[in-house]
């Protein structure tokens, strides 16, 4: 979140690096639990699934896994009745049907996270969890698999701007968008369709409205004169901060997290504003959450301090190599290795996993959308491209897939015009199912190639190379190829045909080429 913004993001326009709180608050010491503490006695009454293997694995483009028996020689004239006792059982058998949602297995593994960011008033007309669940063939179509929701959480009005980062109530869904019921129902036909749900979770402030201001005042940071503040550093008048030095508070907002786990059926969080709370809060949440051992949850983190990784947060936002992607692909023109040069550096400040995005919520409301910001709807895709492609985990956020431009509000209904750009979402879906199918995009080593204006960069594992050339600019360019990549044949994955390269390749303005060998 940006301090200058109400429930903007957390990256300084100028500098590109995170703004921080003035101050910082003590670290609280060692949990005591009294007789009012109930955070380890959640039970879940839910019968336990069972788990529940796939007889094989397929894979797109006709990959496939094998089974898991197979006749290594038959005799023809011993065994024929067998073979045709066998074959009469193989007519018979019913189709196969599609396993329960098991979270054990189904929720995948952070590095192989393809993330839908919905805001639930762009994404419907209605502005409602259940317009949500209307459009999630669509979403799937996109080859998601996990769709992050942003707060639907019931809604101060002290002092409200109108934001959904303003929780009055942690355990109450705000009538805006539905009840409970609807989430509960999205959650279901979401893992029907093999997607997690994991919910935007606001862990450093609330609504001046929130009970606990009267109920506990002590767990609000407050001036010298003792007056409960928003938070410092900021410029969110519509939210007090939290005090996390008091321990009782810790208990009290990780129980509450448990509620959304236990009760709701919920598959993970995106923290908020992460880097505004401290380190040892974070720490003792993912120790209490990563101990429910009969489900998998997933965790992304709103922020990019590297003590993240040490709380267990695999994986964490990636602002500054989004700073340089605007700066490559807008009207600064900045040179190409900039990118590279962010992306080594976010490496070596964490090993956690990075969100790579071309937008999400907070850009798309106070900047622009990219088809704006970066001068096309051919500019925006291949901002995603690089995205995608590049490595660390991809975003897709309400509307981006069909090239909204302007700005799309969070803080009140701003319905997308789904009609927009024909074909621009299945394009958009095609780079998510190159992620699938290639193991060299999710973890394959990256190779650049130094050019001002083209991103020329390799993926390659285990003998799997994909070549990626994206042009930055409007203007057609003249990419003449490195000795290495000269007279080479390739598969064009985006076009589904083979290509041959000679010495250069002619990119058209803003063309993405994705070859495989």
């Amino acid at each position: 979140m940006q301090p200058w913004q109400n429930h903007g993001h957390g990256r300084n326009q100028n500098s590109g690096q995170k703004q921080c709180a003035q101050g910082e608050r003590p670290a609280f010491g060692e949990r005591k639990h009294d007789g009012n503490d109930h955070i380890n006695d959640w039970v879940d009454e839910r019968p336990v699934e069972q788990n529940h293997l796939p007889f094989f694995k397929s894979g797109l483009h006709g990959r496939k896994g094998r089974l898991p028996f197979s006749f290594t020689r038959v005799k023809r004239h011993k065994h024929l009745f067998g073979i045709l006792a066998l074959a009469a059982l193989a007519a018979c058998r019913p189709e196969p049907q599609p396993q329960p949602w098991n979270s054990l297995t189904d929720v995948v593994d952070p590095e192989d996270l393809l993330l839908y960011e919905v805001n639930p008033r762009a994404h419907s007309a209605a502005g409602t969890i259940a317009g949500i669940t209307a459009d999630l063939d669509r979403i799937k179509s996109l080859n998601v698999n996990t769709i992050w929701l942003m707060p639907v959480f019931k809604m101060g009005q002290l002092k409200s701007v109108g934001s959904p980062y303003c929780v009055a109530d942690y355990r109450a869904i705000d009538p805006e968008f539905g009840t409970l019921d609807d989430l509960k129902t999205l959650i279901a036909e979401a893992h029907e369709r093999k997607m997690s749900v994991i919910i935007d979770w606001v862990a450093n402030h609330t609504a001046w409205d929130h009970p606990w201001i009267t109920q506990h005042p002590e767990w609000y940071t407050t001036n010298a004169a003792g007056t409960i503040v928003h938070p410092p550093g900021t410029n969110w008048q519509d939210v007090a901060d939290l005090n996390f030095a008091n321990p009782a508070l810790q208990l009290a907002m990780i129980d509450e997290m448990k509620y959304w786990v236990f009760e709701v059926g919920i598959d993970g969080f995106r923290f908020d504003a992460a880097d505004y709370v401290p380190f040892a809060f974070w720490k003792s949440a993912m120790d209490d959450l990563k101990g429910i051992t009969d489900r998998k949850l997933l965790f992304l983190t709103e922020g990019e301090r590297p003590d993240h990784y040490n709380a267990g947060m695999p994986l964490i936002y990636g602002w500054n190599w989004n700073y340089n992607l605007q700066q490559v692909f807008g009207t600064a023109q900045a040179p190409v290795t900039n990118l590279f040069t962010a992306n080594t550096a976010e490496t070596n400040a964490s090993p956690a996993i990075r969100l790579r995005f071309a937008t999400n919520h907070d850009q798309s409301a106070w900047e622009a959308t990219p088809v704006t910001l970066f001068g096309g709807v051919e500019a925006s895709f291949a901002a995603q491209a690089a995205a995608v492609l590049m490595g660390g985990v991809p975003l897709i956020y309400t509307g981006q897939e069909v090239g909204e431009a302007g700005t799309t509000s969070f803080f009140g209904k701003d319905p997308v015009n789904w009609s927009a750009n024909p074909g621009l979402q299945e394009r958009f879906g095609q780079l998510f199912a190159l992620r699938l199918e290639y193991n060299a995009l999710r973890y394959g080593a990256l190779k650049p190639y130094s050019h001002p204006n083209v991103l020329a960069f390799e993926r390659e594992l285990d003998g799997e190379r994909v070549l990626v050339l994206i042009n930055t600019r409007s203007a057609a360019v003249t990419y003449n190829l490195p000795t290495a990549l000269r007279d080479s044949d390739w598969t064009d994955l985006l076009r589904a045909e083979p290509k041959s390269l000679a010495t250069s390749l002619t990119l058209a303005g803003h063309e993405v080429v994705v070859l495989a060998r």
